[in-house]
C-alpha cells in the first residue's frame, strides 16, 4: 500500500512538473510570437523578416516577404485586439524539416476586416529561442 502511494505521488509530481514546463514554454513562445506580430502591426515588415527564423528567410527573400506581407496586411487596417485561440506542439509539419515547432493561432480583430485568424508557426533555434518559421492569416 505504501509503495502505491509513493508511486502515485511520484507520478503526480512528474506530471505537474511537465505541465509547469509546458506552461513556461507556452509563455515564452507566445511572448516571441506577440513581439514579432507587433512588428507586423507597426508595418515593420523588413524587421519582421530579419527577426524570423532561417526557415522563413530561406523560403522568401526580404523583398518578396515585404511585398507579400504588404499585400496581405494593408487591406486589413490596424490590429485592434489579439487573443490566443489554439496552441500545439509538433515535431513534423508539412513543408518544414523535422524539428521542434509550436503552432499558435490568434483571433485578431482589424479595423477594416473585422475578425481574422492568424497562424504563427515558431521553430526552436539552436540557442533554445523560438523564431517565426511561418505566418498566415485568414
Amino acid at each position: 500500500m505504501i509503495k502505491r502511494w509513493i508511486v502515485l505521488l511520484l507520478l503526480l509530481f512528474c506530471s505537474s512538473a511537465a505541465v509547469a514546463d509546458d506552461s513556461v514554454i507556452l509563455k515564452i513562445v507566445e511572448s516571441s510570437a506577440r513581439a514579432w506580430l507587433e512588428l507586423l502591426d507597426n508595418v515593420k515588415y523588413r524587421e519582421s523578416w530579419e527577426h524570423a527564423s532561417p526557415l522563413l528567410r530561406s523560403n522568401k527573400t526580404e523583398t518578396e516577404w515585404v511585398k507579400s506581407t504588404t499585400e496581405m496586411r494593408s487591406p486589413l487596417g490596424v490590429a485592434n485586439a489579439r487573443y490566443i485561440a489554439t496552441a500545439g506542439a509538433a515535431k513534423s509539419l508539412s513543408g518544414l524539416p523535422d524539428g521542434d515547432y509550436v503552432v499558435l493561432q490568434f483571433y485578431t480583430t482589424f479595423a477594416q476586416k473585422g475578425l481574422a485568424l492568424e497562424t504563427v508557426t515558431l521553430a526552436k533555434a539552436q540557442n533554445d529561442s523560438w523564431l517565426i518559421a511561418d505566418y498566415s492569416i485568414k
